[in-house]
């Protein structure tokens, strides 16, 4: 018995062999009948796009993640450069309060 890996290995040697989008060597088992040109089209580029429309969701998401976090960041900086004022304006009336009394 072949281990997994060498048999893994020799599948995808023979997936790269081969030709590709030639559909005469896909199989259909159900029946001898020449595969429809949809089947075949399906068949041959199903799987790009959807690799190409996740990695396209994981990067709109990661720019969204970038972008939502850099206007939290700035939005505490703001409130903290407000908080910081106002408590400066506090101090300043206190000590004007005390200083009159």
């Amino acid at each position: 018995m072949t281990p997994l890996r060498t048999t893994l290995l020799r599948r995808r040697l023979t997936l790269l062999r081969r030709p590709i989008n030639r559909p005469s060597q896909i199989r259909n088992y159900a029946s001898s009948e020449k595969p429809s040109q949809t089947g075949v089209f399906y068949k041959a580029w199903t799987r790009p796009v959807a690799k190409t429309a996740l990695l396209a969701v994981f990067v709109y998401q990661l720019a969204y993640w970038g972008w939502s976090k850099m206007e939290v960041d700035e939005i505490k900086e703001q409130k903290k450069a407000e908080t910081t004022r106002l408590e400066a304006q506090v101090k300043k009336l206190q000590d004007e309060k005390s200083g009159k009394k």
